[in-house]
């Protein structure tokens, strides 16, 4: 069952004005192309809509408390406090995952745990934020490696024009794909539509003003195409640029998907210990889950940040852990309005963990041990964890193949969690055909559902 779901994702499947000057316009606002042309913004030669498996990443950035949430840890005598919670309640238990009992951690894990892995005990080996980023979401603590997500996008749809969209969290591409950095997807349909009025829906100009103006822009496109003196460079551009603006149709798919202003998510307010924060997770899920349904991608970065508490850490905790189950909602039951859960993996990690004591400020500050949640729907190897820390959270040795405590084993780092991660997705051949590589480290099963690191 579970080698099918491996097959499932791997195995099956100069003067030169005219060009830049039209597009600065119209892309600033709404994108922020890296890594590539700006026409993948525009469409490509690739019409048919890409019904592939999709990949989400989410960043709880700034290194969220994972002992509360799916890594509990009481209290233990002759130790600094842990976990204020600890004091008047045990971990509580869905299925097979343990969780702690604040925010509604119960209501995450009863509702999702079934299409849950929870991976403990990663040690990312760092208590710099951007070093935790880099190893959490390219598997190595050194740059050169592409994200998770960049790797996915160009083996899955390279020629779609949003294969990679990047909502926020840790983006590296090596090289593979472009990514599209969007502000604000609402304004890719003023982008698409640049003839239609917003709120009307009314054309600003006749039909025959719309196509006099085609003409005349196409008509300076041949003049400059037809100069002696054109660079091999300038020619691609303006070549880039008319077969751009022929094949621009596909971005329309997504244009009539956006909703109306009303309806699109905006940002949510949120007030824990003196501190207000405004995220926007949800306009983003809902963006990345458009782009999907458009046909026009295949992976998303996404993220939520306000997790490095270094004060008043409990309030902050549990106020930005309670919005993350609401968003986590929010995602699955819009995706299966849209009809495209069952497609879905997302990958939720942060930058590492939080320290096993309070500071003086009630804060925690940086720890290198966190964990991973991946889900999916009808996962089989759903409802499991796996990697072990012990009562003060620091990393414990598992064994290779059973996955259980071993003092001889091994120590699990996010190159192992990439590792299996590659596997299942499919990526081993694709990566290594572009000479790509992760570093050395075990393979470990963490998705074969007959292994367990808890009973």
């Amino acid at each position: 069952m579970g080698i099918c779901m491996i097959d499932q994702y791997g195995k099956r499947s100069g003067k030169l004005l005219s060009r830049r000057g039209v597009l600065r316009g119209a892309i600033a606002g709404v994108s922020t192309i890296a890594g590539s042309s700006a026409m993948k913004l525009w469409g490509t030669e690739q019409d048919d809509a890409y019904e592939g498996p999709l990949l989400v990443t989410l960043q709880l950035d700034g290194g969220v408390d994972v002992t509360q949430l799916c890594d509990p840890k009481v209290n233990v005598r002759g130790e600094p406090k842990i976990n204020h919670w600890a004091d008047a309640a045990d971990p509580g238990q869905a299925g097979n995952i343990l969780f702690a009992p604040i925010a509604d951690n119960a209501q995450l894990f009863q509702e999702f745990g079934s299409d849950m892995l929870v991976i403990n005990g990663v040690d990312a080996q760092t208590n710099s934020h951007e070093t935790g980023r880099l190893f959490n979401w390219t598997g190595s603590n050194a740059e050169g490696r592409p994200s998770l997500s960049a790797l996915f996008a160009a083996a899955q749809s390279p020629n779609q024009p949003l294969a990679y969209s990047v909502f926020g969290g840790t983006s590296r591409t090596a090289g593979l794909v472009g990514y599209n950095q969007f502000s604000n997807l609402a304004a890719a349909r003023t982008l698409v539509q640049p003839y239609v009025q917003s709120w009307s829906g009314h054309p600003w100009r006749s039909t025959a003003d719309i196509a006099r103006a085609h003409s005349m822009v196409q008509a300076d496109i041949n003049r400059l195409l037809a100069e002696p003196n054109l660079s091999v460079r300038q020619r691609q551009s303006l070549l880039g640029y008319t077969e751009a603006r022929t094949s621009r149709d596909s971005l329309q798919r997504l244009a009539e998907l956006i909703p109306d202003e009303s309806d699109v998510m905006g940002r949510d307010e949120i007030n824990a210990g003196g501190m207000n924060f405004r995220p926007n997770l949800k306009g983003q899920m809902q963006s990345a889950l458009l782009v999907f349904k458009s046909g026009l991608g295949s992976a998303a970065d996404l993220s939520l940040g306000g997790f490095d508490s270094h004060e008043e850490h409990d309030a902050v905790s549990e106020a930005l852990l309670t919005y993350f189950t609401d968003a986590l909602r929010f995602f699955w039951d819009y995706a299966e309005t849209l009809g495209i859960a069952e497609r879905i993996v997302l990958v939720v990690g942060s930058d590492f963990g939080r320290t096993n004591f309070y500071n003086e400020g009630n804060g925690k500050d940086h720890w290198p041990v966190g964990s991973y949640l991946v889900m999916e729907r009808d996962a089989p190897w759903g409802d499991r964890v796996v990697g072990l820390t012990d009562e003060l959270h620091f990393g414990r040795p598992i064994n290779q193949d059973t996955l259980k405590a071993d003092r001889n084993g091994v120590l699990m780092t996010p190159t192992h969690v990439h590792k299996a991660l590659w596997e299942y997705l499919g990526l081993e051949t694709f990566a290594a055909n572009r000479g790509l590589t992760l570093p050395d480290a075990e393979r470990l099963p963490l998705f074969d559902p007959f292994v367990s690191s808890i009973a």
